[in-house]
């Protein structure tokens, strides 16, 4: 195949697909300007722009489209911890791989066939089923899964030996929920017990970090020293940070001064931290998002996750990474010209990192990318189109 005129990373160049490789990338001098030309045959696409695929670096494909089962009536982040509880215990295998999997059909859909999906670890049946699928799909879509005690690890026994057991099983990455302890210093406990726990196991470390409004919730900055001192400046991210809306200024200086410091990602999710925080708040209500302009600013590496697809925290997931993007753009106001193609970039550039890297659409790769019709990905930020989507040069579809 043969895409003329299409834009890549800014650039409008000529690009050859054969045998499932990119062979050739030629600059184009100008519109309408031609580099390679149809060879026998050759189906030829015109214009628009290639993109790697996207990567979801936060997601629940355990809970995945059981919203409906059990609705968040208060829209509060504890109602919806309190439903998927409910919903836990009934859970069997098959309606776990059923979810997951349509819920998987949809991202690919969208363009993201790199999936770091949480299971809880209060359900065995859900970490064998996302185990299961990860390997039933790992030729077609890259799951990683993170052991998450949804309810803690010290709240109540047991609970720490499920999430042991869990991350033996073989999840990728040791998860913890420390804002949601007993105490401020349980909760920074369970932050040093995760790290451990994947020294143990030589697991990356993907906490849920002080997703709350409560300014004094400060985990971050215990993930940043145990990174630090353990040198981990690639295996950790700290998912939400919501609570850095909510730090005084100078405290908050201090904390993005450490993250850029260990190399701890922070992942921000936009569509559920705009509807589950602030919901105590009179007017005017906070919407904590995590400081994504100053992290920019201060050089830390930062994505973007979808979070909820149709479950207990967030009715309306779509499992496209493109409306997490544009909500995000609004609730930051990072509106910008430079701004806004940052977030979309950060779908296909920084949000792979946990995966060991982004692809680069280069002579030699494999030809697995986006086609949008589009040139600038903030007219994709503004209509939201749905890209076509090329693995091995292959248009592709639902995984099945």
């Amino acid at each position: 195949m043969l895409f003329q005129g299409v834009v890549i990373a800014g650039q409008r160049v000529d690009l050859r697909v054969r045998e499932g490789c990119i062979v050739a990338v030629c600059p184009v001098e100008g519109v309408g300007m031609k580099a390679l030309h149809p060879e026998g045959g050759e189906p030829v696409m015109d214009g628009g722009m290639l993109t790697p695929h996207f990567a979801e670096p936060h997601c629940h494909l355990d809970a995945a489209l059981t919203g409906e089962r059990s609705p968040n009536r208060s829209g509060t982040l504890h109602e919806g911890i309190e439903n998927w509880s409910s919903i836990r215990d009934g859970l069997t295998t098959e309606d776990v791989l059923d979810r997951a999997r349509r819920a998987v059909d949809w991202y690919v859909s969208w363009g993201a066939t790199r999936i770091r999906t949480h299971v809880d670890t209060g359900s065995m049946v859900a970490v064998q089923a996302l185990l299961e699928l990860r390997e039933a799909l790992k030729d077609q879509v890259e799951i990683q899964v993170v052991a998450f005690p949804q309810e803690g690890i010290l709240r109540a026994p047991g609970r720490r030996e499920a999430w042991e057991a869990a991350v033996a099983a073989g999840c990728d990455a040791v998860g913890a929920i420390p804002h949601f302890e007993r105490t401020h210093e349980e909760g920074r406990e369970s932050v040093r017990m995760a790290f451990a726990l994947a020294e143990k196991h030589g697991c990356q470390v993907d906490l849920h970090c002080d997703e709350t409004d409560d300014p004094e919730s400060r985990n971050l900055e215990v993930a940043c020293e145990e990174a630090l001192t353990r040198g981990w400046s690639d295996r950790v991210i700290a998912g939400h940070c919501t609570a850095m809306h909510s730090y005084p200024d100078d405290y908050a200086a201090k904390v993005i001064e450490m993250v850029v410091a260990s190399g701890v990602q922070v992942v921000a999710n936009p569509l559920d931290n705009v509807v589950l925080q602030g919901r105590n708040d009179g007017y005017p209500k906070r919407r904590g998002i995590t400081r994504v302009d100053e992290l920019w600013a201060a050089g830390a590496t930062v994505g973007i996750g979808h979070d909820s697809v149709v479950d207990p925290w967030y009715r309306l997931g779509t499992a496209n990474l493109v409306d997490a993007a544009y909500m995000l753009l609004h609730v930051a106001q990072l509106t910008q010209e430079d701004e806004m193609r940052r977030v979309f970039e950060t779908l296909h550039t920084d949000n792979h990192r946990c995966f060991g890297g982004a692809p680069v659409l280069q002579v030699g790769a494999v030809a697995s990318f986006l086609w949008w019709d589009a040139v600038d990905p903030i007219e994709v930020l503004r209509s939201r189109p749905r890209p076509r989507v090329f693995q091995a040069g292959v248009a592709v579809g639902p995984t099945g």
